[in-house]
């Protein structure tokens, strides 16, 4: 079975870490703050199996920033409504951010239930729950009816959870190792350890990551995952690893440890974003925002692209935009993001990252995202690739493009009528039908070249490639192409088409051997152009001409 995370969610004093403790035995509240004033402040941890964990996130409205860190890595919502109090405020917000996030998998414990003595009252607020929930989870989502206080339904609520983790979809592994850093400390006699769960990929005992940001290099000394030291830790592990060769300065809660060169920090990025239905506020174009992605937050302005061009966009509004970040932080294509206002900090929205390598200039950065927002989801990697159309990317290449790994951009590139050509290990890839019109585009060069110039043999091969703006691979490429198929001949650095031959009239040939008789006269001194335009009585652009016969 995979690992799964569960996250909570619920307003302050629901009962999320009481039924956390009435399901796992682990009281989640380690912090002395938490235990002195009786709530939940940061992220705890617990596990219902060795397969299971538990994330116990904070309900109030302070500490959203820690509750979004914590529910960013879960497949399964644990959704706590009290009985006493029914939908509160911060209900509603944690499940819109559960809904940006695109969790679809949760049940609903309804909790304290010791507390009402009228069925009536649990029915009821049971058929409001259904309603509130609706279009966000799975149809027929559970609802748990328990107290933390005599045990009554935890039994229940776990049998649920176990069943619901048995069904979760597998995670999108994009191929190499990544885990964002929830926790930091520094044990004697071990240094630096960071908690996570692993988003991505595969890491072992000996390999060596990267710190982002920052491009430190540490090497994992030690893997612990549900309280065992393993060898490796894969996809949905909740995972402590010890790093050498690194303080504990160096990462922070945000950080991520990652495959070497797959990720970048980054300032600006692209993303199709979503208002929440319940917003009362607008998002304005350039507007200061707070932005969550994986366990960190930063400040940043949204400018809104799109083929409209909005100046704002309101409740359950979309709209694609570009990011700008006060400080760069790591991002990939696909990551999930969540936007809050600057002040006060309140969820506006969220979306999801469409590309993280823009042009640099606002108006072309806006076309290239409209371009890309207008397509179908599945056809926009042939848009990646006819984009560098005259500058084709090798595998490799795609694959940091793409963030991806070997088999993971194989099966993205999968259904597309590829073109490889180059390093056989390595190759370059384009499309079927560019390599066609590019193929097409070169004679047409060709042809027009002979046109204006039907005296010269051919055109310089790196005029040729000049002109067309194609890289040195590809022209290489569709040179070789034309060749073995006898449209053109390459000869002396010279293209013609494989058709063309010089035929000139009959006062072209007299003077044409004119220049062959005058040049033997200057065999010892070659006259300038001009002097032999002269001698010849025609003008230079004529004589230059009949030189190249």
């Amino acid at each position: 079975m995979s690992q799964i995370v569960i996250g909570t969610a619920g307003h302050i004093d629901h009962g999320k870490t009481a039924l956390v403790k009435a399901l796992t035995g682990t009281d989640t509240d380690s912090l002395p703050e938490e235990q002195r004033r009786g709530m939940t402040i940061d992220l705890g941890f617990a596990f219902l199996t060795d397969n299971i964990t538990i994330i116990d996130v904070p309900g109030h409205e302070k500490f959203i920033r820690n509750m979004v860190a914590g529910v960013s890595t879960v497949d399964i919502a644990l959704l706590t409504i009290a009985t006493d109090d029914g939908i509160m405020p911060q209900t509603r917000e944690h499940l819109d951010i559960l809904r940006l996030l695109n969790i679809r998998l949760g049940c609903v414990a309804l909790t304290k239930c010791d507390l009402s003595e009228s069925e009536d009252w649990l029915d009821l607020l049971e058929e409001e729950i259904s309603d509130f929930v609706k279009d966000t989870f799975q149809d027929d989502i559970p609802i748990v009816r328990t107290s933390a206080e005599t045990g009554d339904g935890v039994d229940d609520l776990r049998t649920v959870l176990t069943d619901l983790a048995g069904s979760a979809s597998e995670r999108n592994d994009r191929g190499f190792f990544r885990q964002s850093v929830d926790r930091v400390f520094s044990m004697k006699g071990f240094g630096t350890v960071v908690t996570g769960t692993v988003s991505s990929g595969r890491v072992e005992v000996g390999n060596t990551i990267e710190i982002v940001p920052g491009g430190i290099k540490a090497k994992i000394r030690g893997l612990q995952s549900h309280g065992k030291d393993v060898k490796s830790v894969k996809p949905g592990d909740r995972s402590a690893v010890n790093l050498s060769g690194v303080e504990r300065h160096h990462l922070k809660r945000g950080s991520q440890i990652v495959s070497i060169g797959f990720l970048e920090p980054l300032t600006s990025f692209g993303a199709e974003i979503k208002l929440t239905s319940s917003t009362k506020r607008k998002l304005k174009h350039e507007q200061r925002i707070r932005i969550h992605l994986g366990t960190d937050e930063v400040m940043g302005r949204v400018l809104i692209a799109g083929s409209d061009r909005k100046k704002s966009i309101s409740q359950g509004e979309s709209a694609t935009v570009l990011i700008r970040l006060e400080k760069p932080i790591p991002v990939a294509m696909g990551d999930q993001l969540i936007i809050r206002l600057y002040s006060p900090p309140e969820t506006l929205g969220g979306g999801t990252v469409i590309d993280t390598q823009l042009p640099r200039k606002w108006k072309a950065a806006a076309k290239w995202l409209s371009e890309l927002s207008d397509l179908p989801v599945e056809n926009r990697t042939a848009l990646f690739l006819e984009r560098n159309e005259s500058n084709p990317k090798t595998v490799s290449e795609w694959g940091k493009r793409f963030q991806l790994g070997e088999t993971e951009l194989k099966s993205q590139l999968d259904g597309l009528e590829l073109v490889r050509f180059g390093d056989g290990r390595n190759p370059f890839l384009s499309l079927s039908h560019l390599v066609e019109k590019q193929m097409s585009d070169m004679m047409k060069a060709v042809g027009e070249f002979h046109e204006k110039a039907a005296y010269r043999l051919g055109i310089p091969r790196d005029e040729l490639r000049q002109n067309l703006e194609y890289s040195e691979p590809l022209f290489d490429y569709l040179t070789d192409l034309l060749v073995k198929d006898g449209q053109i001949e390459l000869k002396d650095g010279l293209i013609q088409s494989g058709s063309h031959k010089i035929k000139l009239s009959e006062s072209d040939r007299k003077l044409a051997q004119k220049v062959s008789d005058t040049l033997q006269k200057f065999s010892t001194t070659p006259p300038l152009l001009s002097e032999l335009a002269t001698e010849l009585g025609q003008s230079d652009k004529k004589t230059l001409e009949l030189l190249h016969v």
